[in-house]
């Protein structure tokens, strides 16, 4: 830099001669000396940010499409395994009825001469029962029925096949429960259940009467019976009878009939 120096006041010194000449060479150096002395500060650039390129409408929509056929896919799986756990409830189920046929058939197989006895003496007891009682004339039907079951139990048991004698037992069982059961009675009562009969049994309407397809009173009419209308009940479902008239099939209420051999003949 003092070689610079020098040789810039050796020419300035050589060209110029006048005064004015070395005031312009005196402020020359002093510039040049203080831009040596003090370097200009190093000029800083802003840092900009990239800008990131706009997504396109196309690439959301495959977003879009990809989000909701993930959804669909966990919604399927979870369908899935709730029809696997309803296959595999429905397996026991079915499993644990077959076990209790299974074993209900190997009870009556395994029925026993004493036991059949003592069975058909307590239905005969309990029907002995009913005959002091007063019951109504629906009633009658169901007792009726009770003792047909044993006359045929009685029948099997003579030929040695107890499990077919039990079997009747257990039938005439349940009508006889019925008869005692006072709340099958009543017509709001619902949790009933279809009982068929033994043999079928001929009854007459006492009055007029709707015949309904189903045991409800707010069930469709069939067809309207009228009063001394021949019908045959083949099943009872608590104060229901389902009766068969010409064609049709439906239920009436067991207060709308009674049976035709209880009809005093002097009436007719």
């Amino acid at each position: 830099m003092m070689k610079l120096l020098a040789r810039t006041m050796s020419f300035s010194l050589s060209g110029i001669s006048s005064r004015g000449g070395y005031a312009l060479l005196a402020i020359l150096f002093v510039v040049t000396l203080f831009g040596c002395v003090f370097p200009k500060e190093p000029q800083v650039l802003p840092v900009v940010e990239p800008i990131s390129a706009p997504v396109s409408h196309g690439e959301e929509l495959r977003n879009e499409i990809a989000r909701l056929e993930k959804i669909i896919a966990e919604k399927d799986e979870l369908i899935k395994n709730q029809k696997i756990r309803q296959q595999s409830q429905a397996h026991v189920l079915r499993e644990t009825n077959k076990e209790a046929t299974r074993a209900q058939v190997k009870l009556h197989r395994l029925a026993t001469k004493p036991g059949t006895a003592s069975a058909i003496a307590e239905v005969e007891a309990s029907l002995e029962h009913l005959k002091q009682a007063k019951i109504s004339s629906f009633d009658q039907i169901l007792q009726t029925q009770a003792q047909r079951l044993l006359e045929t139990a009685t029948l099997f048991y003579s030929k040695d096949q107890y499990a077919a004698a039990m079997n009747h037992v257990a039938q005439a069982n349940n009508f006889i429960s019925l008869i005692l059961d006072q709340s099958r009675k009543k017509v709001s009562h619902i949790d009933h259940f279809l009982l068929e009969f033994h043999i079928p049994v001929r009854l007459r309407t006492n009055k007029n009467v709707s015949l309904r397809k189903e045991p409800n009173a707010h069930a469709q009419v069939l067809s309207t019976l009228k009063k001394d209308t021949v019908l045959v009940a083949n099943a009872n479902q608590g104060p229901w009878l389902r009766v068969q008239s010409d064609k049709l099939q439906g239920w009436v209420l067991h207060t709308a009939v009674e049976r035709e051999e209880s009809r005093n003949p002097e009436k007719d």
